[in-house]
């Protein structure tokens, strides 16, 4: 539906990685239990056009290399048919980002997969692979490699034909996809979000052509800065870090991810309402979500003269942000998501310090 003439297609990497302790225990003056995983974040730099100076997961676009035919060869000399890649596809309604491909590319479910392992590569040195030879790849292969793929995504075929092995395409969850909202800046992008789990890190080292920072921490504590101004994110990054809290445990969060994922992915499109107080941001399920949403950004920047409390109590679903100025947006949410995912958890309401 019009990706690539008012938006670009986009693939991101939620990486959960499990800490040596795997002892939970409650935060000082905080409802919240500081869990046994961690987070990988990195911040974009000020040049960048699109979320400068924010922390974002691992991602970017999609090029037309992470859709070829070739993909094939390199999965079926790892034993992998393309039968069995088709295990990728659940029966769940498709997302938009995966409808009205063209037929000669390979399937959305493994093109997007390969965008985000590819992505995560060229930003973080991290590589989701399988079956790669053992010790076949020194730091100084790496670095090479990440500079030769960034400059041309198609050499990350080659980069598989060349050392062996695979994209780890199986290891990446469907978690939810965001489309960016309108009046909010040039450049819009429809993303898939997968998820993906790892016993033990790997050294994180961020892209400085495109990166300024990092940040691997738990949820509790990204919220935490969040709240005191020294975490920049945006509504996306913010919504799922919440739904976080409701996994306070690696093993449990893995465990919810690997089902939850042949449900389905869900798509967010979020509409800001201009109101006398600030902005609230509504996603889909509030009764102030429109019936048929402005994709488009053609219709006016929609405004309504009342205030925050009158337009909250007057709804009986709600599923929206609440942003005053000089305030930290405030997730109001009573109504559960689709295809069994996780309310996302009030981080204002469960955190009693300093509020």
């Amino acid at each position: 539906m019009l990706a690539g003439k008012v938006w670009k297609e986009a693939a991101s990497l939620l990486i959960i990685g499990r800490t040596t302790s795997h002892i939970s225990t409650k935060k000082k003056g905080c409802g919240l239990v500081n869990g046994d995983y961690r987070v990988v974040f990195l911040k974009r730099n000020t040049n960048n056009s699109f979320m400068p100076n924010m922390y974002v997961f691992p991602g970017g676009s999609i090029e037309c290399s992470d859709f070829s035919s070739a993909w094939y060869d390199v999965f079926n000399k790892c034993g992998y048919s393309q039968s069995k890649l088709e295990e990728l596809r659940t029966d769940a309604p498709p997302p938009r980002l995966y409808r009205d491909k063209p037929n000669h590319f390979i399937l959305p479910e493994l093109g997007f997969r390969i965008a985000a392992i590819r992505e995560t590569f060229e930003e973080s040195g991290v590589l989701l692979a399988k079956h790669l030879p053992e010790n076949c790849l020194t730091l100084d292969d790496i670095n090479k490699w990440r500079d030769i793929i960034h400059n041309d995504a198609s050499q990350f075929v080659t980069f598989f034909r060349e050392v062996g092995g695979c994209p780890a395409v199986w290891d990446l969850h469907e978690w939810i996809s965001y489309l960016t909202p309108t009046h909010v800046g040039n450049r819009r992008y429809d993303t898939a979000f997968y998820i993906t789990f790892m016993d033990k890190l790997p050294k994180v080292v961020f892209d400085e052509t495109e990166m300024s920072g990092l940040q691997i921490s738990s949820p509790q504590s990204l919220l935490e800065k969040w709240h005191r101004g020294e975490f920049s994110v945006g509504p996306p990054q913010l919504h799922e870090l919440q739904r976080l809290l409701n996994f306070p445990h690696f093993d449990d969060l893995k465990r919810f991810a690997e089902v939850r994922g042949r449900k389905g992915m869900d798509e967010y499109f979020n509409v800001r309402i201009l109101t006398p107080e600030g902005i609230i941001i509504v996603l889909p399920g509030d009764d102030l979500y429109p019936t048929e949403p402005d994709y488009l950004g053609d219709e006016p920047q929609l405004e309504m003269d009342c205030s925050m409390e009158e337009l909250r109590k007057s709804a009986n679903k709600l599923h929206r942000y609440e942003l005053r100025p000089g305030s930290n947006m405030e997730l109001v949410v009573n109504i559960d998501p689709k295809f069994g995912h996780k309310r996302p958890v009030n981080y204002k309401q469960v955190y009693k310090s300093n509020l």
